[in-house]
């Protein structure tokens, strides 16, 4: 029998919904598609980050959540940097010192990127101009160990690239990159483990949903992170959801669509 009690299994189920556009030669309705069944595996630890697309039923890549720490994004001519959260990453900003200065971590504020995209609020910025530091803690190895700090600095970002640098913070490793954007819908990954790019996401109209570890939001000020497993969705191809708590999973249909409420969260699955 395969143990499942040190991993995590997704089992999900969907429907295909079929209709005529508008201005298209009316033909009968369609009777919606077979619901398919698929299970989704994330191994032991939660070590993995699965992508999925609902089309095709496959799943289009997997990767170890450790393989990167930083993305780099072009969203509706916005540059964004975001956290992974999947290791629960967190960041603190520091703009009081230099950046070859010794920093002391046990009083810094952290802070986390919104878990319902960037849209909702990322933070670090990519103003090249401020000379912000930004101490990154990289969150957890999948034993549990810590995997350390960095400290950052945004140097230059332009139409065509972003320059950064970073370093320990005893400032050895210190190094200064330039990461080359490659087109408006990537998502550029990035490794402190092997200073460059890493192949983790792909293709933005590849895949609709990555089954995940991440980091949410507790309302609860006391707690104000804690790291999760779910499903989050390809906002940025503009996979929207919507929640019908009313219905039966057989009786929706294509013609309650525009009952619906959809958001762009990507974590509105959770």
């Amino acid at each position: 029998m395969k143990n499942y009690l040190n991993g995590f299994t997704f089992i999900f189920f969907m429907t295909y919904l079929i209709s005529c556009e508008m201005q298209e030669t009316p033909i009968s309705p369609h009777e919606p598609g077979d619901i398919v069944t698929q299970q989704i595996v994330l191994e032991q630890d939660y070590k993995n980050q699965v992508f999925y697309n609902f089309k095709n039923n496959s799943v289009v890549s997997d990767n170890i959540k450790t393989d990167w720490d930083l993305g780099f994004v072009m969203h509706n001519n916005q540059d964004f940097i975001v956290l992974n959260s999947s290791t629960f990453m967190q960041v603190a900003l520091v703009n009081t010192v230099g950046f070859e200065e010794i920093i002391n971590i046990n009083n810094l504020e952290w802070q986390w990127d919104n878990p319902s995209g960037i849209e909702y609020g990322t933070e670090i910025s990519c103003e090249s101009t401020s000379n912000n530091i930004y101490i990154i803690d990289r969150g957890y190895l999948l034993n549990g160990n810590k995997r350390g700090y960095k400290k950052l600095m945004i140097q230059e970002v332009t139409n065509d690239y972003y320059k950064i640098r970073y370093a320990d913070l005893d400032n050895s490793g210190d190094t200064v990159i330039q990461i080359n954007k490659e087109n408006e819908s990537s998502f550029i990954s990035y490794s402190f483990n092997i200073d460059d790019k890493t192949s983790v996401f792909p293709q933005s109209d590849t895949w609709d949903l990555v089954f995940t570890q991440y980091t949410d939001f507790f309302s609860d000020t006391t707690t104000p992170a804690y790291l999760v497993t779910g499903v989050l969705t390809n906002y940025l191809n503009n996979i929207l959801v919507a929640l019908d708590t009313i219905n039966e999973f057989e009786q929706i249909t294509i013609e309650m669509i525009n009952n619906y409420n959809f958001s762009n969260k990507q974590n509105e699955i959770g």
